[in-house]
């Protein structure tokens, strides 16, 4: 989802079959088939917007932005509660307005050793945070992030770019998902 219209245009439905987005909606069965049958249901979502160097990109589910999970910073804005396997915002719900932004090393704050880095690894799959002054956990419309050196950009699990400044920002209700 790294393109939509900017004049207001409402999309067509996204329908989801699989990822993250779809394990929010309960992961129902049936495939693709089921988008078309009676067992369908449409609900809204929020959209994330996102200015990486000045280029507007879209997303569904989450923007990552790290070169090494081990090392350096790592900024992950959710709008559904995890990402693969990790469950990094386990309270991000699609449809409620806000961005759960996680973030470390950041803007000149600490980051994470890679010790405390393993410890954390640990907990992700449950979605229990190591309470820890090197991780901020928030929620927001909008949060804006700059990196000394370009990081790697991931939208919705796909590597687009490499940015050195990221704005996230919520654009509630901007999409209809089908599943």
């Amino acid at each position: 989802m790294t393109e939509q219209s900017e004049a207001g245009a409402s999309p067509e439905p996204i329908g989801l079959c699989g990822g993250d987005l779809w394990r929010v909606v309960g992961a129902p069965g049936g495939g693709i088939g089921r988008l078309q049958s009676q067992d369908a249901q449409t609900v809204p979502i929020d959209l994330i917007r996102v200015q990486a160097d000045g280029t507007t990109l879209w997303a569904c589910a989450h923007v990552i932005a790290r070169n090494s999970w081990w090392s350096g910073p790592v900024v992950a804005a959710m709008n559904a509660d995890r990402a693969g396997g990790w469950r990094l915002a386990p309270a991000a719900h699609p449809n409620d307005g806000r961005l759960h932004v996680v973030h470390t090393g950041c803007d000149g704050a600490a980051a994470l050793s890679f010790a405390q880095r393993l410890l954390a690894r640990r907990r992700l799959g449950a979605g229990t945070h190591v309470p820890h002054p090197a991780i901020a956990l928030r929620r927001v419309e909008q949060a804006e992030f700059s990196f000394e050196r370009p990081m790697g950009l991931w939208l919705d699990g796909e590597r687009v770019a490499k940015c050195r400044t990221l704005e996230v920002s919520i654009e509630p209700d901007a999409a209809t998902v089908v599943f």
